[in-house]
């Protein structure tokens, strides 16, 4: 073990990226930072992932250290919540958030190509990145709203009644599951691009204030997008595909 690998409770021959984002959300920045998706694929080891990016432990020690003295009282412990609490949750905070910034990115978008379009041609293909993220978004989030949490909501409510959950022609639960994480990967993969484009949101010369707007809420999105994606991926639907497992079992909590 490396000297500065000592009093730090990180297994990373064993412990997964989710699970160290669980244990401390503040580590999701980390990830972020080192470019390592800890959202769509939080079920990798630690270890491997470092591996992949040439990243050694001593130094995700060293940041780490800074990271988890940030450590405050307002750390969320998610897995804590119920899941019917965990879904309202969402929908107050990350589809609302969500909502209000499509129309203003998209606008300010707008506002850039119109003025600087000819100068810089990428402004295009962000424009028209952002509009499928949008849409994919606006399209996903409804049928969360309309479908998945009241299926997840039902399930809550089985296992309070110790009922049996009925299918009700939904089959299971992680076929909706499946749909969503599918669309995550999309979403998150198109922000990817916005951030190629971008080169990581940095601004051009001669910048106007609508840019460094734009960008500011680029990055603000895409950052809520991780947190989102990996509050429902790594929690709310791992939670929800192992409580419908329990109750086709009889296995009440």
């Amino acid at each position: 073990m490396e000297p500065s690998e000592q009093n730090v409770p990180i297994d990373f021959a064993n412990m997964k990226i989710k699970d160290l984002v669980n244990e401390n959300f503040h580590t999701a920045e980390l990830f972020a930072k080192f470019g390592i998706d800890f959202c769509c694929n939080g079920n990798r080891l630690i270890e491997a992932a470092l591996k992949e990016k040439k990243i050694s432990k001593s130094r995700f020690i060293e940041e780490y250290k800074k990271i988890d003295t940030a450590r405050s009282a307002e750390d969320f412990h998610y897995s804590e919540w119920g899941l019917d609490f965990i879904s309202k949750y969402i929908i107050n905070n990350h589809h609302k958030y969500v909502k209000g910034a499509i129309p203003s990115i998209t606008a300010h978008l707008q506002k850039i190509q119109n003025a600087h379009g000819d100068k810089y041609t990428f402004i295009k293909e962000i424009e028209n990145t952002f509009a499928r993220v949008a849409a994919e978004m606006t399209s996903h989030m409804k049928k969360e709203e309309k479908t998945l949490f009241p299926l997840i909501k039902y399930l809550v409510d089985s296992n309070r009644l110790k009922e049996k959950p009925k299918t009700r022609g939904y089959g299971s639960v992680q076929n909706p599951i499946k749909q969503m994480k599918a669309k995550h990967v999309s979403v998150g993969n198109a922000m990817k691009v916005i951030r190629t484009l971008t080169d990581d949101y940095s601004l051009p010369e001669n910048y106007c204030a609508t840019f460094q707007i734009t960008y500011n809420e680029l990055a603000q999105f895409e950052k809520d997008l991780h947190k989102h994606m990996h509050l429902e991926n790594n929690i709310l639907f791992a939670r929800a595909i192992a409580l419908e497992e329990n109750l086709i079992n009889g296995i009440f909590e």
